[in-house]
């Protein structure tokens, strides 16, 4: 395939990121933390299996020549030409394999992409495009686990179906021209020559082509006879009915005034005398749906642009969605998937078909809408509902800080997973009074995510732990890789998203980390890179997330016949919470308004598309969006072209209904909406591997806590019942902890079930909730500002929830607000000793300017006499450092070091004015007296010490 991008077209030069030397590393900084242009080619590893294959190395192609040594790896580029060019990348929607892949060549099994914009599917050929109908090939297969569209001969350029192409060009390259929220718009060269276009759109029975050079053909298998034929002719409109492989479509092809087809029998029939066609799908061939389809073909649609909107009132989102041609409103035949037409007004023309997401409803209209509810997030579960034994609890989270070693991985999935349940456990320990334990989960994080924040804390390029912006796809690539994270771009919101969630925790109880100059911008870039907001100059718009189908893709290439997918709805639910969370701690309106959209929709579609609400409830016909065969009561991957009962990487049903469940915090509830499918959702989870029918029964490996977590959902006390008879003799899921799991059944199993976030019960707050136990009502809510608020629910209850506090039913919980003021908080500037030995001072750039000390070297010490401390008892003492490369160690003595009070270890920085705050716990009597800081390893930096009484 070519290597043209959108820097070819732009004239620039393209930046060869993966090949690039070490040495050509620059660092852009955000905040405290910063990212690298270039990969350090030390990182990269290679595996060989039938060929020789490379991680680490970016958006490449995975082989290399060889592993020992490591093959030059090969760029790949995106396939984009002006206006798309223009614009940030985009991949991860129903037409991503386009800009990253271009064409599809025809015979070659290794290009097997199709788009979906269903209820079409097309293949973006070499020859032009392969265009079917979803309706007419999904069926379930034999084997009863799939409800896909398996194309016949896919490869092929046409075998059912139809095909576009153009009479004087059968070898082109493809490229994305422009894109919105709902549509795409493909062109072909022959060279550097456009030769045709189409544009695609989302839920559309239409296609727009339009001839640039030669002339549009039209192509089927076979000539009129039993596979294909005529079913109308009047002027410049054709229909053709295709019958291949029990696959019968029916297409009517439109053109202007002056179009003719000639040799309309044949299995090659030219477009004369215009351009520009439409060629639409039709449901039927009767008279009616002949003049109602032709009646809109000739009304292109170049643009859908879908937006959102949050009454917080009530936590309601509405989705819009507006047709359009060179910015001017069109009405179309729009095609409303079930989400949208299940929550809307719209008037519906009676027109639909069985599609891949259920039954698809035509509305003659320029513009609908619909409306979700949003579920509501919480930091933590409160301390005290439950029977469950506090100190059991507390030697839980002991246990897990003692076993130390908590992350060994050096990769975003694995990594992110540990910081996940890592900030669940510090929430926890925090809440029951265990502020040591906490402070301790929380400096781990920082520890790790400030490693991952600064691409150079090795004094050069890191090999590992840092992320590099990637100028030609605009996305941020962290490394190492897991999951073709660089190479196929995949699953950027399920890695990233576990930062993000990790990154809220700390700034919750210390916001001064999340501030501008501090760390927050780049978890700010994490969000951007995953969910982006509209218009940003360095991220596409909300890249993992499909706004047409109201929920997100994790493939990058989307190299399948089947089209894209997305498995883990409930990875998706947590990044999206993520955002939510950081939003309000950082009083960011506008980010708190983007999550609770993306996280209200991708909950909503995960209860329409892979549970089937409505099937359950008893509803069929078109409500029901399985197919009638398709006899689960749920399904795992979501398709393009349909959806499968299975994972990636195992058959085991503990597996593929459980990957709905983690990780199980609060950011996803809306798992435990509808507690008596859960109770049935279950008992099939258990079905497959349990030699008990619970999870106790389950085989290692099959995720016993993530089932009691999902069962305590449904039936907290049979949870807990079977928790209980393993005596915590278990391994934990990775992203789970022992002490999360026991705090989690106990807690539902006296909340009972989730009562609001339906549309029916609300908050206008969102992190507010309510749960039902047998007719008693519990009220959770947490609140993230800096003053007391109040909290109005919308059966009439309503309570002030003090400025960083959670409460239940109006009562505060024990947790002190994170920016309640302590008893003694005293900040001493570094200069500002009363003695030293060693040490100068010099100008810094840290916040609040002044002077910090440098050039200490071991041995070095500073005094400070005169130091009051009201009371004795346990204090909390910060130090602001920085550190080249090196780091180095302190203590903190008192009376010229005739009391060791602590020591503490400083890491590297990457910087001398790169600055952390570490911190530990002393003990400190009462009194006035000296207080020293000892140099027991030099090569730092301090600008003060701060001390606070807990």
């Amino acid at each position: 395939m070519k290597l043209l991008s959108k820097s070819f077209w732009l004239g620039a030069t393209l930046s060869g990121l993966a090949a690039a030397p070490l040495a050509e590393a620059a660092f852009t900084s955000y905040g405290a933390g910063n990212i690298s242009d270039t990969i350090n080619p030390a990182g990269y590893s290679c595996v060989v299996d039938y060929g020789y294959w490379i991680h680490n190395a970016g958006v490449v192609e995975p082989g290399v020549s060889s592993c020992d040594p490591i093959g030059t790896p090969t760029p790949r580029y995106p396939q984009l030409v002006a206006p798309a060019s223009e614009k940030p990348t985009m991949t991860h929607r129903w037409w991503g394999s386009v800009s990253f892949l271009g064409e599809m060549t025809i015979g070659d099994s290794g290009d097997a992409a199709y788009i979906t914009p269903d209820p079409i599917t097309a293949r973006i050929s070499n020859r032009g495009a392969r265009l079917l109908s979803i309706p007419a090939g999904i069926k379930t297969l034999s084997n009863g686990i799939e409800s896909t569209y398996q194309i016949p001969d896919p490869f092929n350029e046409v075998f059912d179906g139809i095909a576009v192409g153009n009479s004087a060009y059968d070898d082109m390259d493809a490229y994305l021209k422009d894109y919105s929220d709902g549509s795409a718009t493909v062109q072909w060269r022959s060279g550097s020559t456009p030769v045709m276009e189409a544009t695609f759109v989302y839920g559309s029975p239409y296609v727009y082509f339009t001839a640039l050079q030669g002339q549009l053909v039209l192509r089927t298998k076979a000539a009129d006879g039993a596979e294909k034929g005529t079913f109308y002719s009047d002027g410049n409109s054709l229909g053709v009915w295709t019958d291949v492989a029990e696959i019968r479509n029916h297409f009517l092809i439109v053109g202007d005034g002056d179009t003719q087809f000639d040799n309309s029998s044949s299995s090659e029939i030219s477009v004369v005398g215009s351009d520009t066609i439409t060629v639409a799908w039709l449901p039927d061939s009767s008279s009616a749906t002949i003049q109602t389809f032709a009646q809109y073909a000739q009304q292109p649609v170049d643009e859908v642009f879908i937006d959102y909107s949050v009454d917080r009132s009530d936590n309601s989102v509405t989705i819009s969605h507006s047709y359009r041609y060179q910015g001017t409103p069109v009405t179309t035949l729009a095609g409303l998937m079930p989400l949208q037409w299940k929550n809307s007004a719209q008037p519906l023309s009676g027109y639909n078909a069985r599609s891949a997401r259920g039954v698809v409803q035509f509305a003659a209209t320029s513009q609908f809408s619909y409306q979700l509810p949003f579920v509501g997030v919480l930091p933590y579960f409160p301390e005290g509902i439950g029977d469950y034994d506090e100190n059991q609890l507390r030697q839980l989270v002991q246990e897990f800080i003692d076993a130390g070693n908590w992350n060994l991985n050096t990769d975003t999935y694995w990594s992110g997973k540990n910081y996940g349940k890592v900030a669940e456990l510090a929430a926890i320990a925090r809440s029951h009074g265990m502020t040591t334990e906490a402070d301790q989960l929380i400096n781990w994080l920082k520890g790790e995510l400030e490693d991952w924040f600064r691409a150079n804390t090795s004094g050069g390029l890191d090999i590992n732990k840092y992320f590099v912006y990637d100028e030609n796809w605009n996305t941020l690539l962290g490394f190492d890789e897991s999951f073709g994270a660089q190479q196929q771009l995949n699953d950027h919101h399920f890695h990233y998203g576990y930062f993000v969630r990790a990154a809220a925790e700390i700034c919750r109880v210390d916001p001064d980390w999340c501030a501008p100059s501090a760390w927050g911008p780049m978890v700010e870039l994490l969000i951007r890179d995953y969910a982006g907001g509209r218009d940003d100059p360095m991220f596409p718009y909300l890249r993992n997330f499909d706004p047409a189908n109201g929920f997100s893709w994790a493939s990058g290439h989307a190299n399948f016949a089947l089209g894209n997918n997305n498995e883990s709805t409930s990875e998706a639910a947590n990044a999206y919470g993520a955002i939510v969370l950081y939003g309000l701690i950082t009083g960011n309106d506008e980010l708190v308004e983007r999550g609770m959209y993306l996280h209200a929709s991708s909950t909503a579609a995960y209860w329409e598309y892979w549970n089937n609400i409505d099937r359950y409830r008893g509803l069929g016909g078109d409500y029901d969006n399985f197919l009638p065969d398709y006899d689960k009561m749920t399904t795992s991957i979501i398709w393009g072209n349909g959806h499968v009962f299975a994972t990636w990487f195992s058959g085991a049903y503990a597996h593929i209904l459980g990957i709905q469940g983690l990780p199980l915090s609060p950011l996803v509830l809306h798992i435990g909406q509808h507690p008596d499918y859960l109770a049935d959702y279950v008992a099939l989870g258990m079905s497959g591997e349990s030699s008990n029918g619970k999870p106790s029964g389950l085989p290692e490996g099959h995720w016993r806590d993530v089932w009691w977590n999902i069962w305590a959902m449904t039936d907290g006390t049979a949870a807990v019942a079977d928790f209980n008879t393993v005596n915590f003799n278990y391994t934990p899921e990775a992203g789970e902890t022992k002490a999360h799991t026991y705090h989690w059944i106990h807690t539902y199993k006296a909340l009972g079930h989730l009562a609001s976030g339906d549309g029916v019960l609300s908050a206008d707050y969102p992190a507010a909730l309510v749960f039902d136990n047998s007719g008693q009502k519990t009220y959770l809510a947490y609140n993230f500002g800096s003053s007391a608020r109040t909290v109005t629910f919308s059966d009439g209850t309503s309570f002030e929830v003090p400025a960083g506090q959670m409460s239940v039913n109006g009562s505060s919980s024990q947790e002190p607000p994170a920016e309640s003021p302590t008893e003694f908080d005293l900040t001493i500037q570094a200069e500002d000793y009363t003695a030293m030995s060693g040490v100068q001072t010099e100008s810094t750039s840290d916040t609040g300017g002044g002077l910090n000390v440098g050039w200490i070297d071991t041995g070095d010490w500073l005094a400070y006499a005169g130091v009051e401390i009201p009371e004795a008892g346990t204090y909390r003492i910060e130090y602001r450092v920085a550190s080249y490369s090196g780091g180095g160690r302190l203590s903190l003595d008192k009376d010229a070091g005739q009391t060791v009070l602590g020591a503490l270890d400083i890491p590297a920085t990457g910087g001398w004015q790169n600055w952390t705050t570490i911190q530990h716990q002393v003990e400190l009597p009462a009194g006035t007296y000296q207080l020293g800081i000892y140099a027991a390893q030099g090569g730092w930096n301090i600008n003060w010490f701060r001390i606070v009484k807990i």
